[in-house]
């Protein structure tokens, strides 16, 4: 009988591992099919229209026969129109990795939507990378009616979403809105416009649930992330808004709508910075819906305009009208504040006539003001709860 040794077997088995790592990889790439927008048609020189091949590259993803497919945009520079990626798709996980840039059009004609690239009805997706996207919005700045703004990146319908990574610059109205999209994650990010660009929220999110944005920074000429109406369970940790109109929630209750609520709101260990505004909750006279179970915890405020604002009296354009309904805010919570501001009030708590805002507590803030000659002040009206060492003191609530 003849014996065989380790040493003989050892080319056999060095054989069966090469062979089961090749039929791995061979199967992950026949689960995971990649799809690349040049492979379309896209030139990438910045200057030749490329939707056309996107949607191409799109349907592909999109309709192919994978579970789990890729679309790839290469370091090249890709110039769009506007552009709807559709679902439903058959793919149950798609990714988009962006590693160039998307820059958008500046013909105003070829906008008909209020989008310039829209991702609809899409499950599983996933959009990453070292890329940016460009809205080239300088064109529509000037525009008087932000209605007729499209925003730079929209999310419908896209339960379970991811957007990490990219920079966004300079989006015609907000960049990035995210609406109908449950459980979505949105994580080291950059959003970047000038500080007098209107209208350029950098995240507004509307009717979503279980919506967590982190670890990002935003500066621009409005809100830095925007709360909309039918939001709840929003957790928001590790921001720095730079500088911005800051972490707001509403406007709710336009006279004329339904009930607009936003319920479970947790922000915390984030930075704000320039003349803008911190924290903020901010209601129409007259309209109808509640703002409760909302936390702010452990925030830094550096030369901030303002760090602390409940506004019940929201009227941007003026000539609007008293009115005794108004959105019931309770159950805020303001922990852990602290640094500088630079406008005349530290806070401004300014409630309903006819519907105080009730349970609003402050515990361990330290605000200070620039201007060494003027007195630290705090507006109130119509507040209840309490404060325990608040630095200046809320007379309001001081009981």
């Amino acid at each position: 009988m003849t014996t065989v040794s380790q040493m003989d077997l050892l080319p056999f088995f060095l054989m069966l591992c090469m062979a089961t790592s090749g039929m791995s990889i061979m199967t992950n790439s026949l689960l995971s099919p990649s799809f690349n927008v040049v492979s379309y048609g896209a030139v990438g020189n910045g200057k030749t229209d490329d939707s056309k091949a996107f949607m191409k590259a799109w349907s592909a993803v999109c309709h192919g026969q994978s579970h789990d497919a890729h679309l790839i945009i290469p370091p090249k520079t890709f110039l769009l129109k506007p552009v709807k990626f559709s679902g439903p798709c058959k793919a149950s996980r798609i990714t988009v990795q962006v590693l160039g840039k998307l820059v958008a059009s500046t013909n105003k004609r070829a906008f008909n939507g209020n989008y310039w690239l829209l991702f609809h009805k899409v499950k599983g997706l996933t959009l990453w990378g070292k890329g940016s996207i460009d809205g080239k919005g300088s064109a529509w700045w000037q525009q008087h009616d932000s209605d007729f703004r499209p925003a730079a990146l929209k999310f419908y319908e896209c339960p379970g979403m991811v957007l990490k990574g990219l920079t966004h610059l300079n989006s015609q109205k907000q960049h990035i809105v995210i609406t109908k999209c449950h459980g979505a994650l949105i994580s080291k990010i950059k959003v970047i416009a000038p500080e007098d660009s209107p209208n350029t929220d950098g995240i507004n999110i509307a009717s979503s649930k279980n919506v967590r944005v982190q670890r990002s920074h935003i500066s621009t000429g409005d809100d830095c992330i925007a709360i909309s109406a039918g939001s709840s369970n929003i957790k928001i940790k590790g921001m720095t808004c730079a500088p911005s109109h800051g972490i707001s929630i509403g406007a709710l209750g336009d006279p004329g709508k339904p009930d607009e609520s936003v319920e479970k709101v947790d922000v915390s260990d984030c930075t704000f910075k320039g003349p803008g505004i911190g924290v903020r909750i901010k209601t129409w006279q007259g309209g109808r819906g509640r703002v409760r179970n909302i936390s702010y915890k452990n925030i830094e405020v550096q030369e901030v305009g303002t760090p602390i604002v409940i506004d019940q009296f929201y009227c941007p354009r003026g000539g609007c009208k008293n009115n005794s309904d108004a959105v019931r805010v309770s159950d805020v919570s303001y922990s852990g504040i602290r640094g500088t501001y630079t406008r005349d009030d530290a806070m401004s708590l300014l409630c309903s006539q006819n519907a105080a805002c009730t349970n609003i507590v402050l515990d361990n803030i330290n605000l200070r003001t620039m201007d060494p000659k003027k007195a630290a002040k705090v507006k109130c009206f119509n507040v209840k709860g309490r404060s325990q060492d608040v630095k200046p003191v809320v007379d309001c609530l001081s009981h």
